[in-house]
This record gives structure tokens, sequence and C-alpha cells, in this order.
């Protein structure tokens, strides 16, 4: 999730489907495990703070995916219960046969972005034209999110030099390897900012087809332990909205899990990441907190299928979006 370099390694890869088992109904006695991606980070921090709080059932516990998992992995082989992913790429996973359910909204605005040096040239996305634009790679919401870009722009990948560079956008960047780069609002830009390097953010789109990191389960999951999800989804959104309206208290909670946070400049630098992914969450038009609409998925897949993004089973909208607790 835009969350970390490491999810953004995540997001990029889509599961075949073969070798991987949806958990069977027996699961139901089992603690319900939330899964986060990769290395602790104060953008999880509502996770942590509903936790803390003691906003979820007592058998409820967070885990973070080993390094080398797909985003996806631990709930489909049964181990998670709800995954905290992007939605975009779950609809992309279940069109290549993982059978995933969006249960509910996380990121109310989509993170993805087009980031240049303040000092560029490049003022808007036209302005990208002939230019070369760096990303990890050509999967996931970084991959979208150019697509996205240069859509808005009425360009196409061919009208720009697309360098596929790993996860190294800010030392490109910052170097003048690349013109521009792909990231996320609450992640790469602010630690380019904070490393030196002032940068203008291009906004993808003012209606961005996309929805970002949700909150994922599985249909069986869902079937068998629908009302324990319910009370999942609730006290994740308390943890969410504890989040936006005390970012300091998301510094602290979150210290448990990045103990280099009692070093007061890295503390400051992770208050300045809530606040930016608080902006994501809080969204806009009065989309409240943790919400997920059905109504917004047919623009997304049909978005995801125009740009061949999609596998052969491409899915409808009520069967990869089933809103609980709203």
């Amino acid at each position: 999730m835009p969350l970390s370099r490491r999810h953004l390694l995540a997001s990029g890869l889509v599961l075949s489907g073969t070798g991987v088992l949806t958990a069977c109904s027996s699961q139901a006695s089992s603690p319900l495990t939330i899964g986060l991606t990769y290395t602790p980070n104060i953008q999880f921090a509502p996770f942590y703070m509903a936790l803390s709080d003691g906003q979820y059932a007592a058998d409820v516990s967070l885990r973070h995916h080993g390094e080398q998992e797909g985003q996806f992995d631990a709930l489909l082989a049964g181990t998670e219960h709800i995954v905290v992913g992007g939605a975009d790429e779950a609809v992309v996973a279940a069109s290549n046969g993982n059978a995933l359910v969006v249960i509910g909204g996380f990121y109310q605005r989509y993170p993805g972005c087009i980031i240049v040096p303040e000092s560029s040239d490049i003022t808007d996305l036209a302005g990208l034209k002939g230019r070369a634009i760096g990303t990890p790679g050509r999967t996931g919401e970084t991959w979208y999110s150019v697509l996205v870009a240069l859509s808005t722009a009425g360009l196409s990948p061919d009208d720009v030099d697309v360098q596929e560079i790993g996860y190294t956008q800010q030392a490109a960047l910052a170097s003048g390897k690349v013109d521009a780069v792909a990231g996320f609002s609450n992640n790469d830009a602010v630690q380019l900012e904070q490393n030196g390097t002032p940068v203008r953010i291009l906004n993808i789109g003012e209606d961005v087809p996309l929805l970002g990191v949700s909150l994922i389960t599985t249909p069986d999951v869902l079937a068998d332990r629908r009302d324990e999800l319910t009370d999942a989804v609730t006290a994740s959104v308390t943890g969410m909205t504890t989040f936006v309206e005390d970012p300091d208290a998301a510094v602290e909670a979150t210290k448990e899990y990045v103990p280099d946070l009692t070093d007061a400049t890295q503390a400051a630098h992770a208050r300045e990441v809530a606040v930016a992914t608080g902006e994501l969450i809080k969204g806009k038009d009065g989309q409240a907190i943790g919400s997920v609409r059905v109504d917004d998925f047919p623009p997304m897949i049909d978005f995801l299928k125009d740009h061949e993004l999609m596998g052969e089973q491409v899915p409808q909208a009520s069967d990869v979006c089933v809103p609980l607790g709203q």
C-alpha cells in the first residue's frame, strides 16, 4: 500500500490461483487475524490503535507479512482472515482466479501520484510528454497511477519514456536519472521532502477510477464469520477515526512496533506521514471514514479491463465488494 516500499513489491504480484487454496469452514474456530503488509509503519497505526484501545475482540490479532509473501497469499491460504491491501489489486487478483472480496474501506482518496522536483518545468500532466518517468515496474498501484495520469493527459505509454527503476524512486528523482516518478503522496513524496529534495505533486486525475487500500477477505471467510468480520471492520474504522483526529497518538501507538520512533526526529517524520495518510483516509465529498461503495467498482473494473490488466475471469462489482458495518 502505498503503504511502504515492500507493499509496492507485493502489489506487483499477481497470484496465479494454482497451489493456493481458500480456507475451509473449520477456520471459524480459529483466532481472527488481520494481515498488514510487510514492515511495521506509521501508516498502519489505525490498526495498532484499535488493538491497543481494546476495540477488537479478544481473539483478534495483527500480523505483518514476511518479505517473500505475496500480498494475498496468507489470506488465500487461510492463515489470515482480513488483509489490508489495494482494492484494485484485489480485483486484478480475482480476475486471475483468486477468490477475494472487499468488505471495508481505508483510503478514500487514491494515494498514487506523479512526483517531480519542485524546480522542474513539468507543471502539469501534459508536460510529461517525451519525458522519462520512473516506476518500480509495469504492475501494481504505481503502474496503475502512471496509466491514469497518462489517460488524464490524453497520452499513452508510447508518448513517454517509461523506465522501470525498481524501488529507487527517491534516488532516481533526486539524482536526475528520471524527470518524474510514480509514487504515493503519503510516502515517497513526504520522504523526498524529508531527505532534502523539494518536490511538486501532480495529481493523476480529478476522478480517479481506482480504489486504493481497503479491507479484503475471501468469500469463504465471509460466509463462515460474517459477524466477526463486521465487528473487526467496525473496530478498524474506530481506529481510523482516532488516527485522523490525533496523529500524535498515532505516533505513540506505533512506537511499540517501530522502536526508532523514540528518536524525536524520526517521530516528527512519522507524524508528517501520519498527517498525509490522514488526508487519504478522510477522503472528500462527504465520504465516511472506512466506507466502501459497490457503485465505485464498475468504473475501476472497466479501467483495468480497458488497459489489459485483468485476467480471464472479469468479476462483477457485487462479487468483489460486500460492505460490512456501514
